[in-house]
C-alpha cells in the first residue's frame, strides 16, 4: 500500500483586492501536489465583493473564514492555528503559485530535517503590469540579522518548527516575517529552489508605498535585531519575555546595534552590483 503523500497547508490573510482573488484561489486549486488545503482568513475587507467572491467556491479543499479586522499577522496566524497540515506554505493575496510550486517544496523540504524553510525564485509584477522581474533569493543569506532575501508570500514552513518558536509575534505588524525567520533558523536552516514557483503582485497598498509603515518596519527592525543580539549573548529573547516593553531592557546593545548594522550596509554594498 502506498503511503500518502505528508499534507500541506496553504494559508492565506485576505484583505480587499478582490480583483485578484480568482487568479490567486485558481492558483492554488491547480496545483498537481494530490494532498493540500487551503485556508483563506478575510480580514473584515469593507469591500463587500471579497465575502461574495471567495464564497463562491464550492471545492473541499478550500476553507473561508470570514472575521472581523485585525491586521495580516494575527489574521496569518488564524489562519495557520485552524489549519493541521505537516507543512505550511504561505500564499501573499493576490499573488500566483505556479503548477509546480508544492510539489517541488514539499520534495525539497524532505530531503533533510533540518530544513524548516523552502522557498523558490519568484517574479515581481506591478498589480496593472504583465512585465516580471525575477528574484533569485540565496539560502546563504539565511543567517544575516539584517537582511532576509526572502519575500514572504512564496516560502514552506515545516509545522513543528514554527510552533517551536511560537510562531508570528504579534508584536510584529510590519516585518513579522524577518522576525519569524530569525528564529526559525536559530536551531535550523533554509533552501532555495532555484525555479521560478511564484508570481508576487507589487499592490499600491503594500508597505513599500506606506511611509508610515516602512518606519514602523525600520524601528520595528532595529528591536528584533538588538533582541537577537541579546539573545545570543544570554540565551533569553527578551520579546518573549517582555512583549512591548523589551526596548526597556536592550538600551545596553544599542551601540552593538549600530556597529553591526553599519558593517551589515558596507557588507552589502560591496557584495551587490551596483547600477
Amino acid at each position: 500500500m502506498t503511503e500518502a503523500p505528508p499534507k500541506v497547508s496553504v494559508v492565506c490573510a485576505w484583505y480587499n483586492r478582490a480583483d485578484f482573488i480568482r487568479d490567486t484561489i485558481d492558483s492554488l486549486l491547480a496545483q498537481d501536489y494530490p494532498n493540500f488545503d487551503i485556508t483563506v482568513v478575510n480580514d473584515g475587507s469593507p469591500d463587500p465583493r471579497v465575502r461574495e467572491i471567495l464564497d463562491s467556491y464550492d471545492d473541499p479543499r478550500l476553507r473561508v473564514i470570514h472575521q472581523d479586522n485585525t491586521g495580516f499577522t494575527r489574521a496569518i496566524r488564524r489562519a495557520i492555528d485552524e489549519s493541521d497540515g505537516e507543512y505550511i506554505a504561505i500564499q501573499g493575496a493576490g499573488d500566483l503559485s505556479l503548477p509546480r510550486r508544492l510539489s517541488a517544496q514539499v520534495e525539497a523540504i524532505t530531503i533533510d530535517n533540518r530544513f524548516s524553510i523552502v522557498g523558490c525564485w519568484y517574479s515581481d509584477q506591478s498589480e496593472n503590469s504583465e512585465s516580471e522581474v525575477l528574484r533569485r533569493p540565496e539560502a546563504s543569506c539565511e543567517r544575516q540579522m539584517a537582511y532576509f532575501m526572502f519575500s514572504q508570500g512564496e516560502l514552506m514552513y515545516r509545522r513543528k518548527t514554527y510552533d517551536s518558536v511560537g510562531g508570528y509575534r504579534t508584536l510584529f505588524t510590519v516585518g513579522q516575517g524577518a522576525d519569524l525567520w530569525m528564529r526559525m533558523l536559530r536551531t535550523t536552516t533554509s533552501y532555495v529552489l532555484e525555479d521560478k514557483l511564484y508570481i508576487r503582485r507589487l499592490f499600491a497598498d503594500g508597505v513599500s508605498n506606506n511611509s508610515r509603515k516602512l518606519r514602523l518596519r525600520n524601528e520595528l527592525t532595529k528591536l528584533r535585531i538588538a533582541s537577537e543580539i541579546y539573545y545570543r549573548r544570554t540565551n533569553i529573547d527578551p520579546i518573549d519575555e517582555y512583549g512591548q516593553y523589551a526596548p526597556l531592557f536592550l538600551f545596553k546593545a544599542t551601540y552593538s546595534v549600530r556597529v553591526f548594522l553599519g558593517l551589515e550596509v558596507l557588507r552589502n554594498f560591496f557584495r551587490f552590483p551596483r547600477k
